[in-house]
This record gives structure tokens, C-alpha cells and sequence, in this order.
């Protein structure tokens, strides 16, 4: 019998992997995660079942029935585990105490339960922050794959070189079953190939809105309300990549008086260049250089969503803005996971 390929994307979020891994060819036959606020978002735009639940207290066989899987299958699995707990911000402020850690850890329990129930996994896709490949975690889950043995590459990459538009630099980790050789997909922008992808491209053809509206053309194309002193502020800050430095005195928070970090607060994208990394809270001109490079607003939701590479009918239904920034902050940007998820494809169905 033909084997056929499925993935099951583990701490699945809103869909990014499964989104890209669809594009890529790829049947997404499950995806998990913990928050049932995810589920409307993830089911309607993917059209894959989502099972809510607590990833410790899901077992394989458990998996294997929801994701209707069988021996003749050949099986990826998506495994992006919260990144904030190794985050240098995160570890900073809570001295690196944070028990999302050991969920890493679970990846390796569901390879070997899967295992135990017929179902041997082909490939395993790992995402998360540079910090990651330091860890204690992924020392031990790469001594576990080996012993499980797949063959590894793993390194830092900066999506910007693979054609998103916006300079994140993550951790990835490709995993395949045996030992044949394989490398990372080649890098197509920046260095003399392609040129990077900018904001302005990225962000042609919205409508102009002011802060706190909405349009009604676009799906999540919806902004931030600001207050009116921040208004002052994000209209003095120049157009195209400008920063807090020149503002008045008198409009100058005093926690930056006499501090000269976080200087990207209050900060505008430049418009010919990829954007900084999209984070949870993207659309607050108050988190980071997510002021729109000449609107005197914060970013959209759309216009971070395309940063992230998802498309304008992939439409994030949470009850609110922090919601949906949320869920496409913490994503895996849709053409990374298509690119990756088809290198994947062509090494395991090529043998």
C-alpha cells in the first residue's frame, strides 16, 4: 500500500504550521493545543479538527484515534512548543523559573507512544527562540532523537532570508527517521539573491485608517485605539523609521528620561526594509517599533498578519484585539512552515 503523508501539528496556535504545511501538499490531519479560544480560528480557516486539551495529559493512542491514523500512514509532526520561556525578556523577569519549559519534553513522549501504537513518525518539525538550542531542554530532546534514530540539522535562521517580511530570527530543527543526509532549504533573500521583503510591499493596498477604527473591506484590517497624548507622540515621531528621541520634553515618559534602552518604543517600521519581529503585542505603539511607517497609528491586525505571511482570507476570530495579536504574534509565519514543511515532503517521500 501507498503510504500516505499526514502531519499532526502539536501546540498548533491559531494555524500558522498547519497553514503553511497545507500549502506545502501536506494533509494536517489534527492539530492540538491548550486554549479552547483557538479552536473557532484554527477549525475555520484550516478546516482540520482542533482537540483542546492539556498536552501532559494526552497520550498517543488518544492521537492516533483523532487524527485517524494507521500504520500506511506516513507521519510529520509539528512540534513548537511555547517559546516564551526561553526568551531573554522572559528569564530576566522570572529568573528563568517557568514550567512550560518541560513541555519540550513531550514531543519525545508522543514520538514513543506513537510508536508503541503502529504509528512510527518520518519527521519531526521543531520551532522556537534563538535561546532555545542553549537549553538544558533541547540537549536532552536531541540525545532522545538521536536514540529514537532520526537524523538531525538544526540551527538559528532569520526568516527574512526565506522571503518573509520581517527580521525573526528562530531556531528550527528538522528531524527525519534514519540516516540518510539532509540540509536546510536554501535561502532565497538578502546576500545578493532576492531582495528582502519590505513593509511597503507587504502592506500595499490597505485602506489608510486612523487609530481605534476599522475596515470594513478587509477582514481584522482594525487598529488600536490611542489616547490623545499618544496621538501627540506617534505624530511627532518622523515618518519611515523615526524614533521616540525626538519628542519634547514634556511628552517624554519619565521612565525614559533617564533610561536609553527600548529605544524602538513609540518607533516607526521603515517602509523599504523587512519589519522588526512581530510579538504578541504587535499592534501597541507602546511594545516596540510597531508604529506604521507614515499613518500616525499603530499597526493593524491585518497588516500584522501579512507580516506573518498569512493570507488576507485567513480571518483570526478572537473576542478582541489582544486576542488576535496574540494568536498571530506567537504563530509560526505561514511561508516558513510552507517552505519547510515541503523540504520535509521531498526528502521522506523521496526515501
Amino acid at each position: 500500500m501507498n503510504k500516505r503523508l499526514k502531519a499532526i501539528d502539536l501546540f498548533c496556535g491559531a494555524g500558522g504550521v498547519t497553514a503553511g504545511f497545507l500549502r506545502a501538499g501536506i494533509k494536517v490531519s489534527l492539530g492540538v493545543d491548550c486554549d479552547v479560544g483557538l479552536k473557532r480560528t484554527y477549525e475555520e480557516n484550516n478546516s482540520v479538527k482542533y482537540l483542546c486539551g492539556d498536552i501532559t495529559a494526552i497520550n498517543g493512542r488518544e492521537l492516533v484515534k483523532e487524527g485517524e491514523l494507521n500504520p500506511a500512514d506516513k507521519i510529520i509532526l509539528s512540534s513548537c512548543a511555547p517559546c516564551q520561556p526561553f526568551s531573554l525578556q522572559n528569564n530576566k523577569n522570572n529568573k528563568g523559573s517557568d514550567s512550560r519549559k518541560d513541555l519540550g519534553y513531550e514531543t519525545i513522549r508522543i514520538i514513543e507512544e506513537l510508536s508503541k501504537a503502529g504509528i512510527i513518525p518520518e519527521a519531526v518539525f521543531i520551532e522556537n527562540v534563538p535561546e532555545f538550542e542553549k537549553s538544558q531542554v533541547w540537549s536532552e530532546i536531541s540525545d532522545k532523537l538521536y536514540a529514537n534514530r532520526f537524523t538531525l540539522v538544526a540551527k538559528v535562521v532569520n526568516f527574512a532570508n526565506y522571503g518573509v517580511p520581517q527580521n525573526r530570527k528562530r531556531f528550527i530543527c528538522m528531524a527525519k527517521k534514519g540516516y540518510k543526509h539532509f540540509d536546510f532549504p536554501k535561502e532565497t533573500h538578502g546576500n545578493g539573491r532576492l531582495p528582502y521583503k519590505t513593509v511597503a510591499e507587504t502592506f500595499c493596498g490597505l485602506s489608510m485608517i486612523g487609530p481605534g477604527e476599522e475596515c470594513e473591506n478587509t477582514p481584522n484590517h482594525r487598529t488600536r485605539a490611542l489616547s490623545p497624548i499618544n496621538v501627540r507622540r506617534i505624530s511627532l515621531v518622523p515618518k519611515d523609521g523615526g524614533s521616540r528621541t525626538v519628542l519634547p520634553d514634556e511628552l517624554v515618559l519619565d521612565c525614559h528620561k533617564y533610561y536609553k534602552g527600548h529605544q524602538d518604543v513609540y518607533g516607526r517600521m521603515k517602509s523599504d526594509k523587512p519589519s522588526p519581529t512581530v510579538t504578541t503585542r504587535c499592534i501597541s505603539i507602546t511594545n516596540g517599533r510597531f508604529g506604521h511607517p507614515f499613518e500616525n497609528r499603530g499597526i493593524s491586525l491585518r497588516e500584522a498578519a501579512r507580516l506573518q505571511t498569512f493570507p488576507d482570507e485567513f480571518i483570526f476570530k478572537g473576542d478582541n484585539l489582544e486576542q488576535n495579536s496574540k494568536m498571530i504574534g506567537n504563530a509560526v509565519p505561514v511561508e516558513i512552515a510552507r517552505i519547510f514543511g515541503q523540504h520535509i515532503k521531498e526528502h521522506i517521500t523521496s526515501g
